[in-house]
């Protein structure tokens, strides 16, 4: 049955992080982050190599991250640091530090900061788009004395990098200018690197990655289900993500599927506008749609391939509207205790109630396979109780660590004298595997596990049933 991986040297009584991380991975591959040999310079050079933009190289005290504009090399420890990218101090929250001013985004429709981050920057500078140089209000930083600018999450000009820089020392957004836009993963690594926080950041990639897995679980009808992203302003005009976006990226993390044909005609652009063809191509299974609720009843109108039962709304101007807009190490939080909950009703077939007969083999099944069912419930249903009730008992006490074990039935598919049971497994109240199938036979009216069957379960388990 496979209720672990050995190489993870997890058994069925003790699940393990190694399992959780290393043996199933939800992270997508980005663009990574980008460093070069130390310098003590920062004027603007010819852009670089991939290889030469590969991994920060550590300097006794400093650390020199390489981007198209040259060099930056950044102070150890650096304490007042300014965020000038959309959302960019999450990552730096993260791993346990506060910027002395952050500045909000420009495209933002909602209240900043957003209600993930809002409480570690209650006494944070907020710097606002300014209306000259840009959107960039040199003289309000140079005022906070900063020893580090952070702009990975916005695009500068030369220009500006240099006015910049000559403030404080300035990191850009590494790779090339049509490198796809960081990731939560990938910008936490990143802002972990630049910082000399490799661990800090690492364990809060893990922490967020194990936090994905827990949503998602209880959820399993959203593998392989089919999504579509779309945003439409206020004058009705409506954009469609690519498969490249950040928010398509996150979707497929849930176990989503991004259709071909749509990522073929969108080709590798983050957003698209709608076209008829676009539109044609829209037969998914759940479309997420951003706009203002007062324009609801218009679109559904106007817009014929906007089904009510297959629509997520996300209102413009709410902290989830600026989540799914963002995708952060932080923002995921809101996503998956909002977002996902409300995805899988979409997505979860309803299926017609089990018969009699059907209820009756899957309670056997229960009966049979869970840790705490009592002997004389149980061997009814066990073909050879007599030979099995020690191993049995063994399993029982094994499970206890667990809070016990628990086989919980969805369906049941009988032929003839058989039965395929669906089943999830349960260690107390908590879901460990989902959508598991074994059979189950009719003998002379009344529904049994077969020895072997059971003794296979038990095996999973290191408990060994009698030769």
């Amino acid at each position: 049955m496979g209720f672990w991986n050995r190489g993870c040297g997890a058994t069925l009584f003790s699940l393990s992080l190694c399992c959780l991380v290393a043996c199933s991975s939800p992270a997508d591959t980005d663009a990574g982050s980008s460093a070069g040999r130390p310098s003590t310079s920062t004027e603007a050079q010819p852009q670089l190599s991939e290889e030469e933009n590969s991994t920060p190289v550590k300097a006794l005290k400093e650390i020199a991250i390489s981007h198209r504009y040259g060099q930056t090399v950044v102070p150890q420890n650096p304490e007042r640091i300014i965020t000038l990218g959309s959302y960019e101090e999450d990552s730096l929250i993260a791993i346990g530090v506060i910027p002395i001013a952050v500045t909000e985004p420009q495209s933002s429709t909602g209240s900043f900061p957003p209600p993930w981050s809002k409480e570690f920057l209650r006494n944070v500078e907020i710097l606002r788009p300014a209306n000259v140089d840009g959107g960039i209000d040199y003289g309000a930083i140079a005022k906070l004395r900063p020893d580090l600018i952070m702009a990975t999450q916005t695009e500068l000009t030369l220009e500006q990098y240099e006015e910049l820089s000559s403030i404080a020392p300035t990191v850009i957004q590494p790779g090339s200018p049509n490198s796809p836009e960081m990731s939560w993963q990938t910008h936490a690594e990143f802002v972990g690197h630049v910082l000399d926080l490799e661990s800090e950041s690492g364990q809060a990639i893990l922490v967020t990655q194990a936090s994905i897995f827990d949503a998602i679980r209880p959820h399993p009808a959203l593998k392989g289900s089919t999504f579509a992203h779309i945003k439409v302003n206020e004058r009705e005009v409506l954009q469609i993500g690519g498969g490249k976006s950040l928010s398509s990226r996150f979707f497929r993390q849930l176990g989503l599927v991004y259709p071909s044909n749509l990522d073929d005609e969108i080709g590798g652009a983050d957003w698209s506008m709608m076209t008829e063809k676009l539109e044609s191509l829209l037969a998914v299974d759940v479309l997420v749609v951003e706009s203002d609720p007062a324009l609801r009843n218009s679109l559904l109108d106007s817009q014929p391939f906007l089904e009510p039962e297959n629509v997520i709304w996300v209102d413009r101007g709410s902290g989830l509207d600026t989540a799914v807009s963002s995708i952060t190490i932080l923002s995921l939080r809101l996503l998956l205790e909002e977002l996902v909950p409300n995805i899988s009703q979409v997505v979860t077939v309803v299926i017609d109630p089990p018969t009699a007969e059907e209820e009756a083999a899957m309670k056997a099944f229960r009966l049979v396979y869970g840790s705490e069912t009592i002997w004389e419930d149980k061997a009814p249903h066990l073909q050879k109780a007599n030979e099995l009730r020690d191993a049995n008992e063994a399993y029982r006490l094994g499970a206890v660590d667990n809070d016990g074990i628990t086989l919980t039935p969805k369906a049941a598919e009988i032929n003839d004298n058989e039965a395929v049971i669906i089943y999830d497994v349960y260690f107390g109240d908590s879901p460990a595997y989902t959508d598991l199938d074994r059979t189950i036979y009719l003998v002379d009216g009344i529904w049994q596990v077969t020895k072997d069957d059971f003794c296979g379960f038990l095996s999973a388990a290191q408990t060994p049933c009698p030769e």
